[in-house]
């Protein structure tokens, strides 16, 4: 970490940003039919650990085990190892391009995968990530 430029939030901000991100979790998946996987997106936010959520559908199978152990143990290394990726169908990278940062934490592990892999991401690129997800036919914003 680079201390001269790491912007130290109060613990008020953090518990501002958990609020707002269960809150757009709830409003944005409202009729999404996984409820384990926004409770344990949800508990993860509220525990100060880092959430995520994905742009892919329930029916993925591989995606959403991905998430859910990453919200989970709230460290994607351990979710890639848990969730036996990469696979023929659905690799690390294809993963971590389908994954949505709910907070600071979730956007500082994903760079670190990302770099890993090759690939250069920063964690203002992947929060204002477009972060758009079809529940029931609508395009809803997760954050």
């Amino acid at each position: 970490m680079n201390i001269i430029n790491h912007e130290f939030r109060t613990p008020d901000e953090v518990a501002a940003e958990t609020g707002f991100i269960i809150e757009s979790i709830g409003d944005a998946l409202r009729n999404y039919p996984d409820t384990n996987s926004k409770r344990y997106a949800c508990k993860a936010a509220a525990e100060g650990k880092p959430s995520f959520w994905v742009r892919t559908s329930y029916s993925n199978t591989a995606s959403a085990l991905f998430t859910d152990h990453a919200n989970l143990t709230g460290d994607l290394e351990t979710a890639v190892a848990l969730a036996k990726l990469p696979r023929d169908c659905w690799t690390v990278y294809q993963q971590l391009e389908a994954l949505i940062p709910l907070n600071r934490k979730a956007a500082e592990q994903m760079v670190e995968q990302y770099a890993l892999l090759g690939h250069m991401r920063d964690v203002g690129e992947l929060l204002a990530r477009e972060t758009h997800i079809i529940c029931n036919g609508f395009k809803s914003r997760a954050i």
